[in-house]
């Protein structure tokens, strides 16, 4: 039996293996699988209920919250409402001067009972009423005057005398304000002592039309202190809320206070009965409940952190899921171990080859075919990706990164340099004369199928990497490939340019970043007046000779721009372009020529200050950029063409609506009483809300406004330099009511036409006085 046991291992096989490890891991998987999910069930099921538990109890406890405090509010109301009814305050609120005799009585008694009603009330900070008809403050503090609480001395953050007025203005009867900081202050320059405050605002009847309201200043912390004695729920925080300014009033989360917040962002609704809702806040979720008081605006608020209340059993259920994860892991390793021996040298084989392969060994078939098929799949791949590499190799040889070392490796290596041959590049750089970047990449892919290395130089250029048996078979070769790219040419559907250099031939790989130095020239100094898209093989004539002279044709241009001369600009791109194909001008200087007279055109665009994408329908800088993309002569120069158009009859209509604009400012400035907006369109033959809106754009008013401006400016002339009254000289410069012309005169200079005229007279006195005596 132990001779039995002991030969197994050797005569185990690599599906053995597998079906072993797999079984061994599904049965721990299987087994971690249930507890970990009856162990999430028990939890979801705790979480439950404990959170329902505590929405319970936040409910109960809200309901006694809310009753204390109501009971608390409604007993200050109700004090403060008992003032009414004393004879001394009926005294002061019929009172319209502080003089009469009873005032000085009056104000003690009703000040003492405000003492008596609040001063006594550990809750009560302060109080005092507002008496509007004699502007009295009266106060439980002994503080009669006005300005010690509504202004210098007492001073509430936010809440300004004007706001207690517009409040009971409003027709507020009694409500209750959002917390506010306010600060005393001894004397001038004494020491200020902040505290938070709540306002109650009572609105109280009044009499003989007199206003007056009261203001008890609630302690803050005396409602916070009565809040956290009776906190039942010690995992949450309370807070005491206006709902009508969406502000918190008092807040067990003392940095809270003062804050803002939104019911229904809470996803709570009162009116609907909706005081539940969780809401996450920084990544937590929280339980909130809602209690509204009896009092309009207040309610009561607990947010409760349900990880407060979850967390011990979150926590016991990690680590009840780690431990079972743990022996998982130590299971799986202890079997794995005992079964590592349940190898033999075949199967080791086949794990080798399945790293190089990565293909999958299937039930049933035998390890010896498994490796045969894979070493066969491995020996493909390795052809497949030599065009890769030579990718990677031509890249080098362009960029001079071969030396001889590696040259004679590579021939040592791989086939396509060990049988020498012809080399060429093909260096082909493709254009667009307006849109098709999709018919760019389609160009791409075309050159991927001649089966030759392509190499991506930029966007726009790619080079072909040509090795046949002799120089015939490199030419057969570039006429095919003319062939391909004209009928792509003809076929893309959209205007795209090709063009094509072919390097001289050459026999070692290292000539090949001065065969692709050579295609470039080849491309680069062919004459703008060539057809066709290959532009010159070996010894091509470039383009001519003669350089075209067009400095002072520049200089012209720049002139036409800059004057709106839409014929002369037109008259002077035939002469150029027509004498560049006549000399047969270099492509590369053409293109430099095309860029130069483009950026005169940006420089008119960006002295006039002309929107630049309205004008070139892309930004400047990308217009240069490209022409430097395009590969024949034609789109270039119709792009060109394109732009000075453009750019000239923009400037000329500039140019006329400036001469319209003078004009109207002529006319105006000569009939300034008769004229207006329709005698101007009349005058002009335009529309009405034509010249309104013109006026507007060139002069940056309104065209009343300019009118109005112009005949207060001709007034003032008038006024020191005639004695004709302020009637006859509204009537000389347009107006023909007197009343109109004082208030605009009054609009725009700050005073009525006659003091202006007084207030002049009267310096011109001074300094006339002033001169006398100096020279005296």
């Amino acid at each position: 039996m132990r001779r039995l046991i002991k030969s197994f291992p050797r005569k185990a096989t690599a599906g053995m293996k597998k079906k072993t490890l797999i079984t061994i891991f599904l049965r721990f998987f299987v087994l971690t699988l249930l507890l970990m999910v009856s162990s999430i069930m028990i939890a979801a099921y705790s979480n439950y209920r404990m959170i329902d538990d505590a929405k319970e109890a936040n409910h109960n406890y809200l309901r006694v919250v809310s009753s204390s405090l109501d009971g608390l509010f409604n007993k200050i109301k109700d004090k403060g409402y008992s003032i009414s009814s004393d004879s001394n305050y009926l005294n002061l609120i019929s009172m319209t001067d502080k003089s009469q005799k009873n005032y000085a009585s009056s104000t003690y008694a009703l000040s003492s009972k405000l003492y008596d009603l609040y001063i006594s009330d550990d809750t009560v900070d302060d109080a005092f009423i507002y008496f509007q008809n004699i502007d009295t403050v009266l106060a439980g503090s002994g503080s009669y005057e006005t300005a010690f609480y509504l202004n210098k001395y007492y001073r509430y953050k936010g809440y300004s005398q004007p706001f207690w007025n517009g409040e009971i203005e409003k027709g507020v009867v009694s409500t209750i304000f959002p917390a506010t900081d306010v600060y005393r202050q001894t004397g001038a320059i004494g020491e200020k002592k902040y505290k938070t405050i709540v306002p109650l605002v009572l609105g109280i009847e009044n009499i003989a039309h007199a206003r007056s309201y009261m203001i008890v200043n609630i302690d803050e912390q005396k409602i916070y202190q009565m809040i956290d004695n009776m906190n039942i729920t010690k995992k949450g925080d309370i807070y005491l809320v206006d709902t009508l300014h969406n502000r918190l009033i008092s807040a067990t989360n003392r940095k809270m206070i003062g804050g803002t917040f939104n019911l229904g962002e809470l996803r709570l609704n009162v009116k609907d009965v909706k005081t539940d809702s969780e809401a996450s806040i920084d990544g937590d979720n929280y339980m909130l409940s809602f209690q509204p008081s009896s009092w309009n605006n207040i309610g009561f608020l607990i947010v409760t952190p349900e990880k407060m209340l979850t967390g011990p059993i979150n926590r016991f259920l990690y680590m009840t899921i780690g431990v079972i994860a743990l022996f998982m892991l130590i299971g799986t390793i202890v079997s794995a171990v005992f079964t590592f021996g349940i190898y033999s040298p075949l199967a080791e084989m086949v794990n080798y080859v399945k790293r190089f392969a990565k293909a999958p060994f299937e039930n049933g078939k035998s390890e010896y075919d498994y490796i045969k098929e894979n070493i066969t799949t491995l020996q493909q791949f390795q052809q497949e990706s030599l065009p890769s590499l030579l990718q990677i190799f031509l890249y080098r040889a362009l960029n001079q990164q071969l030396n001889q070392e590696d040259i004679e490796r590579l021939q040592q290596k791989y086939d396509f340099f060990r049988d020498g041959g012809f080399f060429a590049l093909a260096v082909v750089r493709v254009g667009l004369a307006g849109g098709g970047e999709l018919a760019v990449a389609e160009h791409k892919r075309q050159l991927i199928t001649l089966n030759k290395p392509v190499l991506d130089m930029t966007e726009n250029e790619s080079v072909l990497f040509l090795q046949e048996q002799d120089a015939g078979d490199v030419d057969a070769f570039v006429m095919k490939l003319e062939a391909d790219l004209t009928r792509y040419q003809a076929d893309c559907g959209v205007e795209i340019s090709l063009a094509v250099g072919v390097s001289q031939i050459f026999v070692q790989l290292d000539q090949t970043w001065k065969a692709y130095k050579d295609a470039c020239t080849i491309l680069d100094m062919r004459s703008v007046s060539s057809g066709g898209i290959i532009f010159g093989v070996t010894d091509s004539n470039p383009g001519g000779g003669g350089a075209l002279n067009v400095a002072d044709k520049k200089e012209t241009m720049r002139k036409y721009l800059e004057n709106g001369h839409v014929e002369g600009a037109a008259h002077l791109l035939d002469q150029l372009f027509e004498g560049a194909k006549k000399q047969q001008m270099p492509f590369k200087a053409f293109r430099q020529l095309v860029s130069d007279l483009l950026y005169f055109a940006v420089e008119t665009v960006y002295s006039r200050r002309i929107d630049e994408e309205s004008m070139f329908g892309m930004p400047a800088g990308e217009l240069i950029a490209r022409v430097n993309t395009m590969q024949s002569p034609l789109p270039i120069e119709v792009l060109c063409r394109n732009v000075y158009g453009k750019v000239t009859e923009h400037v000329q209509m500039l140019q006329q609506s400036s001469q319209a604009l003078t004009g109207m400012l002529d006319y105006i400035t000569a009939n300034l009483a008769e004229v207006n907006l329709t005698t101007i369109a009349d005058r002009f033959d335009l529309n009405a809300n034509y010249v309104s809106q013109y006026f507007k754009k060139h002069k940056g008013v309104t065209f009343t406004d300019y009118i109005n401006r112009l005949r207060i400016e001709k007034a003032k002339e008038l006024l020191l330099g005639t004695d004709c009254t302020a009637n006859d000289v509204g009537k000389q410069i347009g107006f023909n009511n007197a009343n109109a012309f004082i208030r605009m005169f009054k609009k725009l200079e700050g005073t009525t036409p006659h003091e202006y005229r007084k207030g002049i007279k009267a310096n011109y006195s001074c300094e006339a006085e002033g001169g006398i005596g100096l020279a005296e």
